[in-house]
């Protein structure tokens, strides 16, 4: 009897190390890559800095993301983010922290960056936005949810305690972004990389964060348009592009708004297939979202067509924001056809 048990637990234990070795290597391999989030414009300061004090004077977000679910311990991300637009009108300042949960042995990513934009007007027709963030990261390991093979007793009971000594001290990093956004009443152009000086994320062995690239574009078609009780109500078709490069990781997504006031519906086709060493199966993100000023209410889903994560339960992802929007200054400056420039990227 006690050979057997120790044969079983000897199958635990290489199991263990088994599981271990594979989590390590796709941990380095793939945790690497920035999380992302289907409601790109709820988290516009994720996408790229310079959205600071583009959509509002200043705004307050959260947003929460819940993925691949009917896994133990998938993967869950929480942000927060806020901005504000001086009174001169041009400079910008914001503050974003996220937190990152991924995988049953405890992989956690914590991020805290600063923001500081500039925006002014080129000329009557557009006008830019450049900023700088510099973000402090730590992240870290926790094996205490792995059972290892010195845990199990010979009568079937697990000790608490394990002589297994797995123990990555948490590695801290700075991370610096630039972006620039050119845009006008109808139409942006995005650009922003971030992690620019490849910080050293590796545990114990050097692994650098690659320079993650964004572009991001889109241009709003209004059916109507027209400023009521203080507030610009429209009905209007956006398509948007966004395409990602972070190493070999090469990715393009294509998006469709509608929005009649207050209500916006999304619909966002994620993974077009390119050039790419990194295998991304593509998925659908469905995006509803209503404004009740000065609020901003937003749910999505996104499933996954193929792989593993066709059957890993998708991602559900909420967010909330609060934006204090000057309608009046927008409406009189259009109408005295001021040289005023309002990003018409939608708000969720």
């Amino acid at each position: 009897m006690s050979g057997e048990a120790y044969s079983f637990k000897e199958f635990m234990r290489a199991k263990q190390y088994l599981f271990l070795c594979l989590f390590l290597i796709f941990s380095f391999q793939t945790l690497g890559q920035d999380f992302q989030f289907s409601q790109q414009y709820t988290n516009r300061l994720h996408l790229n800095p310079a959205f600071a004090g583009l959509r509002s004077d200043y705004s307050v977000a959260a947003a929460y993301r819940n993925q691949w679910r009917n896994l133990d311990n998938g993967f869950v991300t929480q942000q927060i983010a806020a901005d504000y637009k001086f009174k001169n009108k041009k400079t910008v300042a914001g503050l974003i922290a996220s937190l990152d949960k991924t995988g049953k042995a405890g992989f956690t990513r914590t991020q805290v960056g600063g923001i500081y934009g500039y925006q002014t007007a080129l000329n009557e027709n557009f006008a830019v936005s450049v900023a700088l963030q510099a973000s402090y990261g730590s992240q870290r390991f926790s094996f205490s949810n792995l059972i290892f093979g010195d845990q199990l007793n010979d009568n079937g009971t697990i000790n608490p305690s394990s002589q297994e000594n797995y123990i990555y001290d948490p590695v801290s990093y700075l991370s610096v972004a630039a972006g620039g956004v050119l845009y006008n009443n109808q139409f942006w152009f995005s650009l922003a990389a971030h992690h620019a000086n490849q910080p050293d994320i590796g545990f114990g062995i050097e692994s650098k964060l690659p320079v993650k690239f964004t572009m991001n574009t889109g241009y709003k078609f209004y059916v109507s348009n027209y400023y009521r009780d203080a507030y610009l109500y429209e009905f209007s078709v956006t398509p948007t592009i966004t395409y990602t490069q972070q190493q070999f990781f090469k990715k393009t997504d294509l998006g469709l708004y509608f929005t009649y006031t207050p209500v916006t519906l999304g619909l966002i086709y994620r993974g077009l297939p390119l050039s790419s060493n990194f295998t991304y199966d593509p998925s659908v993100a469905v995006i509803t979202g209503i404004v009740l000023e000065p609020f901003r209410l937003a749910y999505s889903y996104e499933v996954v067509f193929n792989g593993a994560g066709s059957r890993s339960g998708g991602a559900h992802e909420i967010a909330i924001s609060f934006d204090k929007i000057d309608y009046d200054k927008i409406f009189k400056s259009r109408a005295s056809k001021k040289n005023y420039k309002h990003i018409a990227c939608p708000a969720f």
